[in-house]
């Protein structure tokens, strides 16, 4: 009985050891192998180009291609999850059927008995026509001596129309009162005393608000130089700085190489380009050629780089900006604010 039981406990540690190494494994290859990149590129009469991501021996893989279009490919082992659903709906499209099949023994019998449909048709068509204007005559003929009145009569309607508006309108007016040069003059000095008092008397208030601001301004300004000139707060942002160049360093590529010939069709123009792209010479210049052309507008080139990130590290980086406790406060004070 104790050897069964002991048997039991023996298989459940063991399921549980191959759990607990499943998990660790995975945890570690999260953490550990690394997700590659590389990418490359041509601009001479027209741009091609191609880029891949995987990780883990390409278990999972992402690549796109560019020649004229973009064709993009998705693999997790050996599925193809985008391509199976496009190939699907291309299998399953069928030709739409635009007209209906006609047997070739009974063609010119279905013709024949069309074209006699047709001429009864249009028969029938202009009968109903016929009837119809005759109807429309005979209407027109009961109606026209009612509306067809003499000229006479209407414009006589019109005239006293005209003359009982003309006096209603004058008997409905009264006599305006005119107002006299002076008294205009007047009114418009008024108007103008009274805008430019009210702006007089505002100057104080819009004063007391200007220097109500510009002491704000100073006292923000002397807390933020009084955070600058702390020395805590210069080795926090030091200890920051060098994390953050950390991290770019590491997802820069590792394997870079290229040649860029690049012209504006005027000296001063490609020359600012130059001064604008020196600043970054110590990440370029060694694997990457850059040409100038003074003379010419062109662009053209090709490029290859390949690098990889690594999960770990970008978590070590992380996790000794955050170990610093003045980070720590001012990210605490972000999520109040």
């Amino acid at each position: 009985m104790v050897a069964i039981v002991l048997g039991i406990l023996k298989l459940i540690g063991i399921l549980i050891l191959i759990v607990l190494g499943l998990v660790l494994a995975v945890i570690f290859s999260v953490l550990f192998v690394p997700v590659r990149y590389r990418a490359e590129g041509s601009c001479y009469e027209s741009f091609k180009g191609k880029a891949s991501v995987s990780w883990f021996f390409h278990l999972i893989s992402l690549k796109a291609f560019y020649d004229g279009e973009l064709h993009v490919d998705f693999r997790i082992l050996w599925f193809h999850p985008g391509r199976e659903k496009s190939d699907g709906k291309a299998a399953g499209e069928t030709p739409e059927k635009n007209s209906p099949e006609i047997p070739e023994g009974n063609s010119e019998k279905a013709l024949e008995e069309n074209v006699a449909c047709a001429n009864g048709n249009s028969e029938e068509q202009k009968s109903e026509s016929g009837q119809e204007l005759k109807e429309r005559m005979e209407t027109a003929e009961v109606a026209k001596p009612e509306s067809d009145l003499p000229d006479a009569s209407k414009k006589s309607e019109t005239a006293q129309s005209a003359e009982n508006a003309g006096k209603t309108t004058q008997a409905g007016q009264k006599p305006k009162e005119h107002k006299s040069r002076l008294s205009i003059l007047t009114e418009r000095l008024r108007r103008f005393w009274t805008g430019w008092k009210k702006r007089i008397c505002s100057i104080p208030k819009k004063l007391k608000r200007l220097a109500k601001k510009l002491k704000q301004g100073k006292q923000q300004w002397d807390t933020i130089w009084h955070f600058l000139q702390d020395e805590e707060n210069k080795a926090a942002f030091r200890l920051a700085k060098k994390q953050i160049f950390g991290i770019i360093r590491h997802i820069s590529p590792q394997k870079m190489a290229g040649k860029l010939r690049f012209g504006l069709g005027d000296p001063y123009r490609t020359g600012q380009v130059l001064t604008w792209i020196s600043p970054f010479y110590p990440l370029y210049g060694r694997s990457v050629q850059v040409i100038p052309d003074f003379l010419e507008t062109c662009l053209e080139g090709e490029l290859k780089l390949k690098g990889r990130i690594r999960l770990a590290t970008l978590l070590l980086f992380i996790f000794r900006v955050l170990q610093n406790k003045n980070i720590r406060l001012w990210i605490k004070k972000w999520r109040e604010a």
